[in-house]
């Protein structure tokens, strides 16, 4: 429905199949990098001194592996062993992080063959919105993956390797949850980061009115803390605060903000 409806501001001289056509050309484009990023991330070595391309053996690092071991490095408390309960496990998160890292390196691809095919329906405004949002968005989005690999996954891990201890149970768990736990948080904590710049924007659309959040802050903030608490494994409530304090200040200065745009709007 957005694409039909973007479809109806563009140059008049072009047919709507034309425009389908257009875009079903930049999908191809953005599926191929994607599957060519990903390529490269599960084959191409970028350690010489380990190569070995030996016929029985072939070991060598790539950047998958590189992300794996450092996740292993960084996050995985020293007492705890991984165990690949699936003859299956390591190679399906191997695929799986290579098809997260290249699509990371391919999304600035994606944005922009995006990007080209709606901006001939965009007004000059529009644009300046677009460009905006996406730039706050990815740096919000990225901060909330900071905060989570640096406090949120360590705090998380500590107390769930504590809840086995004291069941008096050895710290062993299986390979795949570890990078799911990792994975689910990373992402959570990212896309919880950015919600103030939705709210933004819809306060710039006018079809929020900040005195919806200003009435009801007990309700939202409530909502946003049990959201939390659905998302994340940690049993107890310390990563759940966490995440909430600096999303609470965010939400905070993101009212102000929107207070201030709809005083410009305001006719004097």
């Amino acid at each position: 429905m957005l694409v039909i409806v973007q479809m109806s501001r563009f140059d008049s001289d072009a047919s709507i199949g034309e425009h389908i056509m257009e875009l079903l050309m930049r999908i191809r484009k953005m599926v191929l990098i994607l599957v060519l990023a990903t390529v490269a991330v599960l084959i191409v070595p970028i350690d010489l001194a380990s190569l070995n391309l030996s016929w029985t053996e072939p070991v060598y690092n790539t950047l998958a592996t590189v992300v794996i071991n450092r996740l292993l490095s960084d996050l995985l408390p020293s007492n705890v062993q991984l165990l690949p309960m699936d003859w299956f496990a390591p190679f399906m998160i191997y695929i799986y992080t290579s098809l997260f890292i290249g699509l990371v390196i391919s999304s600035p691809v994606i944005v922009y063959e995006l990007y080209k095919f709606f901006s001939p329906a965009l007004y000059s405004h529009e644009r300046k919105y677009i460009l905006i949002f996406t730039g706050a968005f990815t740096g919000l989005f990225l901060f909330g993956i900071s905060m989570g690999y640096i406090v949120v996954v360590p705090i998380t891990f500590r107390m769930l390797v504590s809840s086995t201890y004291l069941l008096n149970l050895p710290p062993t768990y299986e390979f795949t949850s570890f990078f799911s736990i990792v994975l689910g948080l990373l992402t959570v904590s990212g896309l919880m980061f950015t919600f103030p710049v939705f709210f933004i924007l819809l306060v710039k659309l006018g079809i929020v009115k900040t005195t919806m959040i200003t009435n009801a802050r007990k309700i939202v903030y409530i909502g946003i803390f049990i959201i939390i608490c659905i998302f994340t494994p940690d049993p107890t409530i310390v990563t759940d605060v966490i995440l909430f304090l600096p999303i609470f200040v965010l939400m905070e200065a993101s009212i102000l903000i929107g207070k201030r745009i709809e005083r410009q709007a305001t006719p004097k």
